[in-house]
């Protein structure tokens, strides 16, 4: 019979929402159901992954996420468009770091023309984000919001702190915003409300409730975002139903361990800071993240191929093109040995090597080296079917021939016999006796000691020599007993 998988229908959902203007606008939110979980309800939209720029070249980037960016991290447009055209970000985050009071505390105006010159630049939607400083973010971000008018922009983050200034500026340049609390249910429901009673559609708020990353705080996220998902889904609270953002490219990349070299103990750096911010991006996503921002073009890779397999979608068009870019950009030259090995080509096995069973049992790996026509003799002629032989005589033909007719059809025997005496080579008596169904068979003498145990018995007493022990150890059989003191005798020897 089949089977029904039990459902749950929920009362809330999440607000669907558009994000950008123009054809590569996108849609989020929309679920009726938790992440991925497309058997109880609905998610119409894929996550949406940008991918993180700086307004100036960072000195401070883990060597293997500043690879990709190198010829560009001096020009933030050129790193804009090379992040949407050859890694096929769905959005652009623009963190204007520069503008940091305790940094290079660039002028707000300074932001704005960078700000302008990268949205008139790329055709995906961008997102302009501050320092977290209230105050800095209230004027910068102000001016950004003039200057990129009619471009409908992302802006944030938005705090309590400067949520009336910036709420004012999104109305009036419909904008979206990003209202970051920190990492508390109530705060992120109490700045939405704030946000809405500025006269801001709950439409135009993405909720960042802080993002942790791995090892990091990144279970105190999940903690707190499963709470207000839940509270949108099971309670239909309409101030939390707004989607996620999870910004976590810099919480990721900033440790130590992304940072640490290459090492015997801790892996290859590149391929640990990749998985670290592919692991927390994929665990986001199953707290309910609907939009991330990450860095390395290969972690936006794998998690892409995440959403789309675990989600059902189909992978982006942008993305195939993103992975063959960054394919040519890493793929070392092609081999001319591998050229070479084509059908009929002629090569030699120089070493052979079993795979790990753990890897790939029953498999071996071949050293090899092709060879020239002089060299026939010792090597092999690779071929895609049957091995090629050699042109026969009209004698081998006929003598082939009659051998083919001459070979009796196979017939299976009518009992099993055994390929060879299993049976021989025991130093133990074989007695006749009479199988289950009472047929004569050969059996091991019996492998017990008649009688009733009394007792455990020290077999070193019996022994006063330390040699003859070792010697009893290594060679002899022994008795061992169980808790019941039953006796079996091994049957080989320790």
């Amino acid at each position: 019979m089949p089977i029904e998988i039990p459902k749950q229908d929920y009362s809330g959902g999440v607000r669907p929402m558009t994000v950008g203007s123009g054809d590569r606008a996108f849609s989020v939110g929309g679920e009726t159901a938790y992440p991925f979980c497309r058997f109880e309800g609905e998610m119409p939209n894929a996550p949406k992954i940008g991918i993180q720029i700086l307004d100036y070249a960072p000195d401070d980037w883990a060597e293997a996420c500043m690879e990709p960016y190198k010829d560009v991290v001096a020009d933030p447009v050129a790193w804009a468009k090379k992040a949407q055209d050859e890694y096929g970000a769905d959005f652009i985050q623009l963190w204007m770091k520069s503008t940091d009071p305790n940094g290079l505390n660039r002028s707000a105006d300074e932001a704005a023309e960078t700000a302008r010159a990268v949205a008139e630049a790329i055709s995906v939607p961008l997102l302009v984000w501050g320092t977290n400083n209230a105050d800095r973010d209230a004027e910068v971000l102000s001016k950004v919001a003039e200057a990129c008018a009619g471009k409908e922009i992302m802006i944030g983050p938005l705090s309590e702190d400067n949520h009336k200034q910036l709420g004012a500026q999104a109305l009036a340049y419909n904008l979206t915003v990003v209202a970051n609390s920190p990492i508390d249910i109530n705060l992120a429901k109490q700045l939405n409300i704030l946000l809405n009673n500025l006269g801001l559609p709950l439409e135009k708020i993405i909720i960042d409730p802080t993002t942790g990353g791995l090892g990091y705080g990144l279970e105190y996220s999940f903690s707190v975002m499963e709470r207000i998902r839940q509270a949108a889904l099971t309670q239909d609270d309409d101030k939390l139903q707004c989607p996620f953002i999870s910004n976590l490219a810099d919480e990721v990349w900033k440790t130590k361990e992304a940072k640490l070299p290459t090492d015997d103990q801790m892996g290859d750096a590149a391929t640990r800071g990749i998985l670290m911010e592919a692991l927390t991006a994929t665990t986001l996503l199953n707290a309910g993240a609907d939009i991330l921002v990450m860095r390395h073009p290969e972690a936006v890779q794998q998690v892409r191929e995440y959403i789309a397999e675990l989600g059902g979608f189909e992978m982006p068009k942008a993305a195939e093109k993103a992975v063959a870019a960054s394919a040519g950009a890493a793929a070392p030259a092609a081999s001319q040995i591998a050229d070479c090995l084509k059908e009929g080509a002629l090569c030699k096995v120089v070493q052979i090597m079993d795979m790990p069973v753990d890897l790939a049992p029953g498999y071996a790996v071949a050293l090899i080296k092709t060879i020239e026509q002089d060299e026939a003799g010792d090597g092999i002629v690779l071929s895609s079917g049957p091995a090629a032989k050699a042109p026969e005589t009209p004698g081998e033909a006929a003598a082939a021939a009659a051998a083919k007719e001459e070979k009796p059809a196979f017939k299976p025997e009518s009992t099993w016999t055994p390929l060879e005496d299993v049976t021989s080579g025991y130093e133990y008596k074989l007695e006749q006796m009479e199988d289950s169904g009472g047929k004569p068979a050969k059996m091991i003498q019996a492998s017990y000691d008649p009688g009733e145990a009394e007792g455990k018995v020290d077999w070193r007493a019996k022994l006063d020599d330390t040699e003859e022990m070792l010697h009893q150890v290594k060679t002899e059989l022994h008795y061992w007993y169980g808790e019941g003191y039953g006796s079996e005798r091994r049957k080989k020897p320790a």
